[in-house]
């Protein structure tokens, strides 16, 4: 009986894994990359475009690795791919701190973007589904806010070290951060399991399914003919592309207006606040209303920050107007991330989840990879950062038209599917 206990109570271990997982890839290994741009760039006389194009090699590798993420999770199951993944990032971490040429750099972008496939949200996203057949959107939620807390604790660890006066002080930093990512690495492994012991396999056929719970799905040689499908991948695209535009253009709009650096500072603060409560908020709406709801709030929240961005001056009613924007911002943010998993279960089920949710994954990539250097286009094109905002709300008002259109065919599918189970 014990026993029986302490296995069906596991999934909890799994849940806090999962979380472990978000807060090492996504804050320590991810979201402060910008605070080395200077530092390195300075100590190795490296220019800053060529520089930053680590980034963008980041996401290329990300976007071909996606791709074969269903394929190399069932082959070779979660534990070995994880542990692949964590290689990856502290290796990429090891190797930007013993750099000294441009290509070094590269590769360590490449590791990054291969780690991040295996260890990020693609991954964390089907563990939680594997192990939780209810609330789905509250506990990728949980798992998805990690991001934010920590960033923001290792933001207050390396910063400091980086920032100490030494010209190779950074190196300082992503020695520390390896060493911190080694040790989550080895409590991550030691306690994270492919599956439930008690099922192993997905979910079977039911004859009631309770609402946004795992279904059966369609297996993939079907879904890759129909139409929706491809639409699908093609909003993910332009959702990604949009919102990296104009998160990338923000700061240097704000700076332009002649706005007061502390009080951009300041947004960036609250928008990583923001960020770990909004994933919370998407998951959750999606369990109690559907993914319809927890769709719309995201994509009216973009719309809105991009209208606001669009408006904004450097007056007291701007400032308002930027606060409002921050903040939506980051209730937006969930499109990227949380939202993927949760319209890849709810439209397409259990047959072909790993598959097409590397698919999906991989073109919000493509559109991160081009989403800030579009912006840049833009402007150059316009002539002015203000019309970019313009253009992408209109891009959000066709994404989110199609979206209604998209879920009511998936939906009337997938209805027709359950019904048919349940004779």
């Amino acid at each position: 009986m014990i026993l029986k206990k302490l296995r069906q109570d596991y999934k909890w271990v799994v849940l806090v894994v999962c979380f472990l997982m978000e807060f090492l890839c996504l804050g320590f290994c991810s979201s402060n990359m910008g605070l080395y741009t200077v530092p390195v760039t300075s100590a190795l006389g490296i220019d800053r475009l060529a520089y930053s194009c680590a980034g963008s090699i980041r996401y290329a590798v990300q976007v071909v690795v996606a791709l074969f993420f269903g394929t190399l999770v069932n082959r070779f199951g979660i534990k070995k791919m994880l542990f692949m993944g964590l290689c990856s990032l502290i290796g990429a971490t090891l190797l930007r701190a013993f750099s000294t040429a441009l290509w070094h750099i590269y590769l360590a972008g490449a590791l990054h973007g291969f780690g991040i496939v295996y260890v990020g949200g693609t991954m964390a996203g089907t563990i939680v589904r594997r192990w939780f057949k209810q609330n789905i959107g509250k506990f990728t939620g949980i798992v998805m806010s990690a991001n934010g807390i920590g960033g923001a604790i290792a933001a207050q660890i390396i910063s400091p070290i980086i920032n100490n006066g030494e010209t190779f002080g950074y190196r300082k930093a992503y020695l520390l951060s390896a060493a911190i990512a080694l040790v989550i690495s080895v409590v991550i492994l030691i306690f994270i399991k492919d599956n439930p012991a008690e099922n192993t396999a997905i979910p079977g056929k039911k004859k009631k399914q309770p609402k946004n719970a795992l279904w059966s799905g369609i297996e993939y040689a079907v879904v890759k003919k129909k139409a929706y499908f491809y639409i699908v991948a093609a909003l993910i695209f332009l959702t990604g592309i949009s919102l990296q535009s104009i998160g990338s253009i923000t700061i240097v709009y704000m700076t332009d207006l002649g706005i007061d650096p502390a009080f951009i500072a300041a947004m960036a603060t609250l928008s990583s606040l923001v960020l770990t409560c909004s994933k919370l908020i998407a998951g959750a709406s999606y369990d109690k209303w559907g993914l319809r709801v927890a769709l719309l709030i995201c994509q009216i929240s973009a719309l809105t920050t991009f209208v606001l961005k669009g408006i904004l001056t450097n007056t007291t009613l701007g400032l308002v107007f930027a606060t409002t924007a921050t903040i939506l911002a980051s209730l937006a943010l969930p499109l990227e991330t949380v939202m993927i998993p949760l319209l890849t279960n709810d439209l397409f089920g259990s047959a072909s989840y790993d598959k097409i949710l590397g698919i999906c994954m991989a073109m919000n990539s493509i559109g991160l990879c081009l989403g800030s250097p579009l912006g840049e286009l833009l402007r150059r094109i316009t002539g002015s950062y203000r019309l970019c905002f313009w253009f992408f709300s209109f891009i959000m008002v066709i994404i989110i038209v199609s979206w209604q259109f998209i879920l009511r065919v998936a939906n009337k599918e997938k209805q027709a599917i359950l019904a048919t189970e349940s004779v």
